[in-house]
């Protein structure tokens, strides 16, 4: 990779953060926020939630899967109404 693809790419990631976080701030979802490994983890009743805002990576149960913030917060309320 090239120093303008590396760069291109700090730069996207820095932008999905920004939106992930700003979705997640807006919604009414609590979040513990690991600024050092750039991770969220959300408490549910059926365990914790991480999330990769920078990736787009949710963790739960031992099974990663793609999907941004919206797609967290649908399934953290998948989750809250089944209990």
């Amino acid at each position: 990779m090239t120093n303008d693809e590396m760069m291109a790419l700090e730069t996207l990631k820095k932008e999905r953060k920004n939106k992930n976080i700003e979705l997640l701030m807006h919604s009414s979802i609590s979040y513990i926020e690991y600024p050092l490994n750039q991770t969220m983890v959300i408490p549910t009743s059926d365990g914790k939630i991480c999330f990769y805002p920078t990736s787009n990576k949710i963790q739960h149960r031992g099974r990663v899967f793609e999907g941004n913030a919206e797609d967290l917060i649908r399934y953290v309320m998948e989750i809250n109404q089944q209990t």
